[in-house]
């Protein structure tokens, strides 16, 4: 039997140049290196789309178009995976 574990990708990463590229390829390196113990193993990185309310105010606005009420998000989810 096969069990998986998800853990949340670096948030708010911003690509500018090759030192910010840099540094987000290392936030991943990071995150896989502590959670690639005790038998778990980097499986793969699935892109999971989360649909957020803006609130309020955002919600009176869209009534008139100026704005839309849900946001969409894309969350990087690492999922790890451990033979039993």
């Amino acid at each position: 039997m096969v069990q998986y574990k998800c853990v949340p990708g670096p948030i708010g990463l911003v690509i500018q140049n090759n030192q910010s590229y840099a540094s987000a390829v290392r936030s991943y390196a990071d995150i896989i290196q502590r959670e690639a113990v005790g038998g778990w193993e980097f499986f793969l990185i699935q892109q999971i789309p989360v649909t957020k309310d803006k609130g309020c105010l955002a919600g009176c606005l869209s009534v008139i178009g100026w704005d839309t009420k849900y946001e969409t998000i894309n969350f990087n989810m690492l999922v790890f995976k451990k033979e039993e």
